[in-house]
């Protein structure tokens, strides 16, 4: 992903902040309909694949599960 603001957690689950440009929004919109761009969204994968696109900390939390359990990456870690 490369955004530079994201949070991982277990079994390769990786959450980034995005804000949406024109090649994202379309995407985006399968999951959060009124996005817009230049929103700023979850951005949910797992081992690289794309789990959703979520507009706030409750639709995050139904995808992600229990969030203490996400963390900033240690020196050289990254997934996805």
């Amino acid at each position: 992903m490369g955004h530079g603001r994201y949070l991982i957690g277990p079994d390769g689950l990786r959450v980034d902040v995005i804000v949406l440009d024109d090649a994202q929004l379309t995407l985006a919109r399968n999951w959060c309909p009124r996005a817009r761009k230049g929103q700023e969204l979850y951005l949910v994968t797992r081992h690289g694949a794309l789990l959703a696109y979520c507009a706030d900390i409750e639709e995050l939390t139904e995808v992600a599960g229990d969030l203490s359990r996400l963390h900033g990456p240690a020196a050289g870690e990254d997934v996805g």
